[in-house]
């Protein structure tokens, strides 16, 4: 009994004299790098062949930045800082296949490069490289009318994912300031 009540008052002194480490973002003891300030998004790069993948990107990441700022997005002019970056790639490759070995599932991956700039003093907050990736299925049956328009609206579906999440990634580094 005594020995039980020693560990229980150490396990709870080291739970309260520790901590973990956990915090909010953006609170007054820690403030988000983007806290209070006008962000501009300009139109990212892409090193891929495929067309448009930059446009849907930095439409996500105006989406995401206006809609958890309450609008603090603006142009490049009036912005206080600037979120840059450029896709670096873009893969897609078969990851399961039915019993006749035919294409079951693919899965599309995309990887970009982020930074973060005050404008004023070109001082760079935060830099980063993040990946996403999303399954799409297959059309399976090649003899099927609109099979190549179904397999292309699957994979454009998945890039959309692909740039949700990169944004929603992208959004939570560039505040999180742990």
């Amino acid at each position: 009994m005594r020995s039980l009540t020693i560990f229980l008052a150490i396990s709870a002194a080291a739970c309260l004299s520790g901590g973990c480490g956990y915090h909010l973002t953006g609170t007054m003891e820690n403030p988000s790098l983007i806290a209070g300030k006008t962000i501009a998004i300009p139109m990212w790069r892409s090193k891929t062949f495929r067309p448009h993948m930059e446009t849907m990107l930095t439409k996500s990441l105006v989406d995401e930045f206006a809609l958890r700022t309450g609008g603090l997005v603006v142009k490049e002019e009036n912005a206080d800082l600037v979120l840059t970056g450029t896709i670096n790639s873009y893969t897609e490759g078969a990851i399961s296949f039915t019993s006749a070995d035919q294409v079951r599932e693919y899965r599309a991956t995309m990887k970009v490069d982020a930074t973060l700039t005050e404008k004023r003093s070109q001082k760079v907050l935060w830099r980063g490289v993040v990946s996403s990736s999303q399954d799409y299925p297959a059309s399976i049956d090649v003899n099927a009318p609109n099979t190549i328009a179904l397999q292309q609206d699957s994979q454009e579906g998945a890039i959309k994912e692909i740039c949700r999440k990169l944004a929603e990634q992208i959004y939570l580094k560039v505040t999180e300031n742990f």
